[in-house]
């Protein structure tokens, strides 16, 4: 495995150990500011037991707090425990408003009647959940400690591998690194890495962040057994063909994930299917694919779509299998979609939908309902319209996350790239950074409004949803992926439009104009906006408060260009202030709830009071 980072000189490589113990430092100090993250969002914030602000009469303050406080201007973080009767304290720069905070000092951490002491993330994260155990008295939750314990573990294994601040030159190697690049995973998400089912061999092949390869497993099945559909000419088994091996007329070549192949010859109708000679095992073969930041979705540089596989590994939040269900409902979503894209393309030229025009599927027909399903989900193929058949010839395409969100790698991205075109420009790096960030906004809030609130279509725009094509480094190209998150609202897609799926589909694909409009602004505000300005901002008021400005601006064009009655309305609560809607990931973890019953917590919304110029007009 690479160690070494691009960005040192020969001669310069770590001892293989040094490298080891700074890696499992960061993952640790990285777990420390996800858990605070998201527990003053969603926990201590609205039971009012947060304070940020200036230090005020505190005499028993650690050294090391009052030291950091000399050193730069910064504010100081506390955080009450009250049904374990402890207090945390940290120093923070950055984003307070909105609770995108840079972490400049230790976290410490003081109990009842005792000194004020250093904490580790394990101990941290035991606190955080005994104070929410008892605060709603519940049990411990064994599990999540457990996805927290794993996250840092494979948070110390691909933080050994440091990213280049260099964006590679060519297109197709640019948008493998991007993909490949995500080290730090979700800034509010108490186990942004955890991926709970991959031994230490398994992640080390398969972990997109470990800059892994390798070729797809595959199943020779009877054309009997396959279930599929596609709303192209093609058949979903045709579109697959070219990079499938050889089988016999009556039968057809199944990718599966090499993991998921080991998980479905352990599952006892497939082992008995293999048995009886129904299946036939092909094993790895063929071209590489490469995975990408969600690990199950695969590339092939040439091959005109990606291949959502199905990969029984709980990552995050859900297990990623292809539900029955979920392949059915990204389907009617493209059916949806496909009237609408002369529309799109004629108002928004730089949007690409990354469709999902096809899947497939194994049907053994097996009389024990619930095996069958779990075969079904199992080998679950969802084909997705690839970059490589979208992106303009003149356009890198990089993954939105890797270049915010993704800690201090990001920032060295979008420093040297905005360095670079400001010297280009010859003006100064701030209004570039203005420009920009207004090509970004333009290019991310038009199209995703418009879904939204001229058709009723919701999509889930967050940072690892969003594919940005820069052209010579300014946003030109805005790639929108994810069918199977995408959702409709009933009062524009009623059931007499949705005929032909079943009832559990249809339900699956609904939310009402509220929960829509929550996902919308929670993804587009929350998630995207609040980290990219966090970041471009760096703690400087001044030029964050341009920035929020510029979304400002936008919300105002949007509105004049493109808007309705239903857009008004939301919009001018946005100006007026209302606060953006959080979704509680600690929260939606510690109660074990489904990402669709996700709570939201109000985060402050600082548009109202954004500065009047911008440098860059």
């Amino acid at each position: 495995m690479q160690t070494q980072s691009k960005m040192e000189p020969a001669g310069t490589r770590r001892p293989l150990a040094d490298m080891a113990e700074l890696a499992g430092l960061a993952a640790a100090r990285r777990c420390q500011e996800t858990l605070l993250n998201c527990y003053c969002r969603e926990v201590a914030a609205p039971a009012g037991q947060l304070r940020v602000g200036p230090p005020a009469g505190q005499n028993d303050w650690p050294a090391t707090i009052a030291m950091t406080l000399q050193r730069e201007p910064a504010q100081v973080l506390q955080v009450q425990l009250p049904h374990i009767h402890d207090r945390l304290l940290a120093v923070v720069g950055g984003a307070w408003l909105t609770g995108n905070y840079r972490y400049l000092s230790p976290v410490f951490h003081k109990a009842e009647n005792k000194p004020w002491a250093l904490l580790d993330w394990e101990a941290l994260a035991a606190l955080l959940l005994r104070e929410m155990a008892q605060q709603h008295e519940l049990p411990p939750n064994t599990e999540l400690m457990e996805q927290i314990r794993n996250s840092v573990a494979v948070s110390t294994e691909v933080l050994s591998v440091p990213v280049s601040a260099t964006i590679p030159a060519d297109p197709v190697d640019a948008y493998i690194d991007s993909e490949q690049s995500l080290t730090f995973g979700h800034p509010f998400h108490p186990t942004p890495k955890s991926r709970q089912g991959f031994s230490d061999e398994d992640l080390l092949r398969y972990s997109p962040e470990l800059r892994t390869r390798f070729a797809l497993a595959w199943f020779a099945v009877p054309r009997d057994d396959i279930a599929q559909q596609s709303l192209l000419d093609a058949s979903c088994d045709q579109l697959i063909a070219a990079n499938a091996p050889a089988v016999a007329a009556d039968r057809v070549a199944v990718p599966v994930h090499p993991w998921q192949a080991g998980y479905l010859r352990e599952h006892p109708l497939v082992r008995d299917a293999l048995a009886s000679g129904r299946l036939q095992d092909l094993g790895t073969q063929g071209a590489d694919f490469f995975p990408t930041s969600s690990i199950r979705t695969l590339y092939q540089p040439g091959n005109p779509y990606f291949y959502k596989l199905s990969l029984n590994i709980r990552i995050t939040n859900c297990v990623r299998k292809n539900a029955w269900y979920e392949l059915e409902s990204a389907m009617h979503v493209n059916r949806v979609l496909r009237p609408l894209l002369p529309e799109l393309a004629r108002e928004f030229p730089g949007l690409a939908l990354m469709e999902e025009p096809a899947f497939l599927s194994v049907d053994l027909g097996h009389a024990d309902i619930e095996q069958n399903r779990q075969v079904i989900e199992g080998f679950g193929l969802i084909l997705r319209q690839s970059v490589d058949t979208l992106r303009a010839p003149d356009c890198v395409p990089l993954l939105a996350g890797s270049l915010f969100g993704n800690h201090y790698y990001g920032d060295a991205r979008m420093q040297r790239l905005l360095t670079a075109l400001a010297a280009q420009e010859r003006t100064t790096v701030d209004a570039m950074t203005e420009r920009w960030f207004s090509a970004y906004v333009e290019q991310l809030v038009y199209p995703v409004f418009h879904l939204f609130f001229a058709h009723g279509i919701i999509f889930e725009p967050h940072l690892q949803n969003v594919v940005l094509g820069l052209r010579q480094d300014m946003p030109a190209q805005l790639f929108l992926r994810d069918f199977e998150g995408v959702k409709l609202t009933p009062a524009r897609h009623p059931a007499s439009s949705m005929a032909g799926i079943s009832e559990r589909a249809r339900s699956s694909l609904w939310y009402d104009e509220e929960q829509g409009w929550n996902r919308v602004a929670y993804c587009v505000f929350v998630n995207n906006l609040c980290e990219v300005i966090a970041q471009l901002g760096a703690g400087r008021q001044a030029l964050t408060a341009r920035l929020w400005a510029v979304v400002r601006h936008h919300l105002h064009t949007y509105q004049h260009r493109h808007g309705n009655a239903a857009s008004a309305r939301r919009i001018n609560g946005l100006l007026a202030g209302r606060p953006f809607p959080a979704k509680t990931n600690f929260s939606n973890r510690f109660f074990q709830r489904a990402d669709r019953a996700s709570t939201y917590v109000p985060v402050a919304n600082p548009i109202p009071f954004a500065g009047m110029e911008a440098a860059w007009q």
